[in-house]
């Protein structure tokens, strides 16, 4: 199953736990100190109901019981809004419907926890940038990631992790690229494609989407280079040759085979 299609099911869960919270929970929604299953109203940071012990504010992630006006856990900080709108639901249900469990609601409850972690422990920047943007990558949320890596990279440039964050930049950049040459907008393209080429010089596939885009937008002799930078980081590669054949540049021995 695809990212996309995984993604469009997660969207139906959303929906489908919403309907249900309306039917069944519109309590949820009320003071967060307010008891779901005995109404009894309890002070603020209140752990157990008074009248009945019902956990008011409970994680499902590690199970940990806070007080009732935290929104993230005490114990491994996951975000508890919407854990509080799940534990209104009955627990077979919420099992049977994997309520929370799509992989899209499973990443964006860490981008939340990230966003908690970044203000409370913020001499954990460089750790928690790095893993907010792998996870923008599982998301396959082109813009956000690449702005994710560009902040990553101008806060840390000296970190251990530069080249992989580089790396990461530029694939995305290129993804974000092809969305702008979907809907025409070359010029945008062009920009995300230099931007790409710049954050790794030895991605091929970068080099051959500006090549492209050159071409299509009348600009040959730079679209030659960009294809000849593309067969310099990957000898062989049979597109690039083609349209540097049909560009009329001359091709090196030693790029036209593979490197061993």
């Amino acid at each position: 199953m695809t990212t996309t299609v995984r993604f469009k099911l997660s969207g139906l869960k959303i929906l489908l736990l919403i309907l249900l919270v309306v039917a069944f929970a519109p309590q949820a929604f009320a003071q967060r100190n307010v008891c779901n299953e005995c109404h009894a109203i309890n002070q603020p940071d209140t752990i157990r109901c008074k009248d009945c012990l019902t956990p008011l504010n409970k994680c499902l992630d590690c199970r940990t019981e806070n007080p009732a006006d935290r929104d993230f856990c005490s114990k491994c900080n996951a975000p508890l809004a919407e854990m509080r709108v799940l534990g209104s639901i009955d627990a077979k249900t919420r099992e049977d419907l994997k309520l929370g469990q799509s992989e899209r609601a499973i990443i964006d409850k860490e981008l939340m926890k990230i966003a908690y972690l970044l203000e409370k422990k913020p001499e954990q920047a460089e750790k928690l940038i790095y893993q907010r943007s792998r996870l923008l990558t599982r998301m396959e949320f082109h813009a956000r990631e690449a702005q994710s890596w560009r902040e990553f990279l101008e806060k840390f440039p000296d970190s251990k992790k530069k080249s992989s964050a580089k790396i990461y930049l530029s694939e995305a950049l290129r993804k974000w690229a092809y969305l702008f040459y979907q809907q025409k907008e070359l010029d945008s393209a062009l920009t995300m494609l230099k931007e790409a080429t710049e954050a790794n010089p030895m991605s091929p596939e970068a080099w051959s989407w500006l090549g492209r885009v050159q071409l299509e937008t009348g600009s040959r002799k730079e679209a030659g280079e960009s294809y000849l930078k593309a067969l310099e980081a990957k000898p062989g590669d049979r597109a690039a040759m083609h349209f540097l054949r049909q560009l009329r540049v001359d091709i090196p021995d030693h790029l036209r085979k593979p490197a061993k």
